[in-house]
């Protein structure tokens, strides 16, 4: 006596696999590429230097919304720029998920310079004057 088939189709192991069925990103797509992007890191740098309490550097690299909150905080007071001076130094800010072009060729150069400058503002004593002139002003 046969027992008879319950499915007449093909096995399971016949059928394709789940992995084969997802989306993956290709190795090739913009995006995900380690290619660099049209965004420059020594502009980053700059921006983000002179004018990142603004959200100049956000704005920049196309974070148009965290941007506008570090404009209307100014920099979240101060905080928040100087911790992403320090991130985009070290390399962490992405233009999506590319790299910002240049970066290998300038990270030295920012940080020894962001150095320097952060030495001769504390010899100068920016910190003072600039809290007399906001005094002044309010």
């Amino acid at each position: 006596m046969s027992v008879p088939s319950l499915s007449p189709g093909p096995s399971p192991l016949d059928l394709p696999r789940l992995e084969s069925a997802l989306p993956t990103a290709a190795a090739d797509s913009p995006d995900f590429s380690d290619a660099p992007s049209n965004r420059s890191f020594f502009v980053t740098w700059i921006l983000s230097l002179t004018l990142g309490f603004l959200g100049a550097d956000r704005f920049y690299t196309g974070r148009f919304a965290t941007g506008a909150l570090k404009l209307v905080t100014l920099g979240g007071l101060g905080l928040w720029w100087v911790v992403d001076l320090v991130i985009v130094m070290a390399g962490g800010l992405r233009r999506g998920r590319r790299r910002l072009r240049g970066y290998d060729e300038w990270k030295e150069v920012a940080w020894i310079a962001t150095g320097f400058v952060l030495i001769i503002a504390y010899s100068l004593q920016l910190d003072e004057l600039i809290s007399a002139l906001l005094t002044q002003l309010l």
